[in-house]
């Protein structure tokens, strides 16, 4: 039925790679070619061949899809009824041998409606549960763990894409998706504010060598390097958190304070918005609540000013070696264990 199987797909460490390595296997074993296409910042939107079935998986971020994502989505060539399959992976957690699925929310069906909205025909949406990867809050999962959600992961990818090559349509996820519509107003906050906060608690601690890798496998090119003989990554608001730096890390450097979690926290909660309506109801009578989106535009313009002159601060008070070494001594991230997808490498994901 199909002439190929293009796989596309957006990763970190490995999770989103591995099911688009898997559909191309699958494809190959039903005598169909299978390409593979990595979605990172500055990549043009390819154009599918026609009689191709194009396969799309990414991370959720936030029970929905990450912005780059949507925008590789959106500027895709018109697909003229090309079909597509969606899959994105969602954070699967083991512990003690009691499995915890992921949520992956509206991730997986709000890329089915932009491709559509785009000409393409979805024959298939699904989440795939994939080892969490997000080491800034957790201990990465344990090589044993790891391999029981990705052999479940491999079985329920196989099964889908085998369905959807037979000629037949195979759509789960419609409690995921129902909940992800309740939870809708925490992914816009979440791919409007939340997203660029967390890029800026990243720090490189003492261990950094300044070998620039993370800058080198940064999907969105989010990190450049700054400094003069002491070279450390700083992370702008394009990044996603993807956990590629931080577990690629071959120094483990990089890391997560809850210092800065708690000053960030007390930076974002100070509702200057409150307090700028009442100066201008005071001085010259005017009501914010009368004005659309006004308290939210203050507030929100505050957060990102507050939290990037922060930042700034904070990595030049970071280039201080004892200060770096005490904020790294307190980093509870120093104490976990990385994650990077199984019999992946980074010549594979970070091309």
């Amino acid at each position: 039925m199909y002439q190929k199987l293009a796989a596309f797909f957006m990763t970190g460490t490995g999770n989103s790679y591995r099911i688009a390595d898997w559909s191309c296997r699958i494809a190959g074993e039903n005598a169909i070619p299978g390409e593979l296409h990595q979605i990172k910042s500055g990549e043009q939107s390819l154009a599918i061949p026609k009689g191709a079935l194009a396969v799309f998986t990414y991370p959720t971020h936030g029970f929905t899809a990450p912005w780059l994502m949507m925008k590789y989505v959106w500027k895709l060539p018109q697909g003229k009824q090309t079909h597509a399959l969606v899959m994105p992976s969602r954070a699967g957690v083991r512990v003690k041998g009691i499995f915890i699925p992921g949520l992956e929310g509206t991730a997986g069906y709000l890329i089915a409606l932009l491709l559509w909205l785009r000409g393409y025909t979805v024959r298939g949406v699904m989440g795939v549960d994939m080892p969490s990867n997000w080491t800034a809050v957790h201990w990465g999962l344990s090589k044993d763990n790891a391999a029981v959600i990705t052999g479940m992961a491999e079985a329920k990818v196989k099964r889908g894409v085998q369905t959807v090559l037979a000629g037949n349509k195979h759509f789960d996820g419609l409690v995921q998706v129902l909940i992800g519509l309740i939870l809708a107003k925490i992914s816009l906050m979440y791919l409007i504010l939340a997203q660029l906060v967390l890029g800026k608690l990243f720090f490189a601690s003492d261990r950094c060598n300044g070998c620039s890798l993370c800058r080198e496998i940064c999907p969105k090119q989010a990190i450049r390097m700054t400094g003069g003989q002491e070279r450390r990554p700083y992370w702008s608001y394009s990044c996603d958190s993807c956990m590629a730096c931080m577990n690629y890390c071959p120094q483990k450097a990089i890391e997560v304070s809850p210092l800065v979690i708690l000053l960030f926290a007390y930076l974002t909660s100070i509702p200057v918005a409150v307090y700028a309506g009442n100066w201008l109801a005071k001085s010259f009578a005017i009501e914010l609540e009368q004005l659309p989106l006004a308290g939210f535009s203050i507030q929100y313009l505050y957060i990102l000013l507050a939290v990037a002159v922060t930042y700034r601060l904070l990595h030049m008070a970071l280039g201080i070696r004892p200060v770096r070494n005490l904020v790294g001594a307190l980093s509870h991230t120093r104490f976990f264990r990385r994650y990077q997808a199984a019999g992946v490498t980074l010549r594979q994901i970070h091309r």
